[in-house]
C-alpha cells in the first residue's frame, strides 16, 4: 500500500505525526523552505508524478507552490504571476537576510527562475533557466546577497543579477552532478 503523501508535522517530539498538506495520491512534496525569522511560515513545492514499470508521468495540475503562516494548520496555493496549467517539479529557497525575497525554479513551458519580493504574493520571471528539471530543480540564494543565486543540475548555473543572466559553471575533471 502507498503511504499518504504530503507534509507531516509533530507536536510531541516525533511520537505522533499529522499530515497537514495532502494534495492527491499522485502528488508529493519535493521541497520545503522555512522562513528564518518566522518559523511558522513555510513554502512547499508539490510535484505530481507517477512512475511505474511501464511508464512515467511527470507533472500535472497537482504541482504548485503552497504556503502556510501558521505552522501547517492551513495552506494556501500561490498562483499570482506563476505559470498556469500542467506544471512539473519546483525548487524553492528564501533569502535569509530578508525573507520577503523568495526564489522558485519552476518546470513548465513558461517556467524558469522566479523571484518574489513580497513573500510569494506576486512573482517575476527572471529567466527561462531550468536544467533537467524533473531530476534536479534545485535553487539556492547566497545568504549575504539576494542577487547571487545558483541552480544545481548536471552542471550548475549561477547569477549575480537575481537570475536574469545565468552563467553555466564548467566542471574541471570531476563528475558533473551538482545536486
Amino acid at each position: 500500500p502507498n503511504a499518504e503523501r504530503g507534509v507531516y508535522k509533530t507536536n510531541d517530539g516525533g511520537l505522533t505525526w499529522t499530515n497537514t498538506l495532502f494534495i492527491d495520491e499522485d502528488t508529493g512534496i519535493t521541497d520545503l523552505a522555512m522562513d528564518p525569522v518566522s518559523p511558522g511560515t513555510l513554502y512547499a513545492a508539490a510535484y505530481q508524478r507517477r512512475r511505474t514499470a511501464f511508464g512515467f508521468s511527470g507533472g500535472g495540475l497537482g504541482s504548485g507552490i503552497y504556503k502556510t503562516t501558521d505552522g501547517g494548520s492551513t495552506w494556501l496555493r500561490l498562483t499570482n504571476d506563476l505559470p498556469e496549467g500542467v506544471t512539473g517539479r519546483i525548487g524553492l529557497d528564501i533569502y535569509r537576510a530578508d525573507p520577503r525575497i523568495v526564489y522558485a525554479i519552476v518546470q513548465h513551458t513558461e517556467g524558469g527562475v522566479f523571484r518574489s519580493e513580497d513573500r510569494g504574493q506576486s512573482w517575476t520571471r527572471m529567466s527561462m533557466t531550468n536544467p533537467r528539471p524533473m531530476y534536479y530543480s534545485q535553487i539556492r540564494v547566497d545568504p549575504s546577497d539576494d542577487q547571487r543565486i545558483y541552480t544545481l543540475a548536471t552542471r550548475s548555473h549561477r547569477s549575480s543579477d537575481g537570475g536574469v543572466t545565468m552563467t553555466q559553471d564548467l566542471a574541471t575533471g570531476v563528475h558533473e552532478d551538482s545536486h
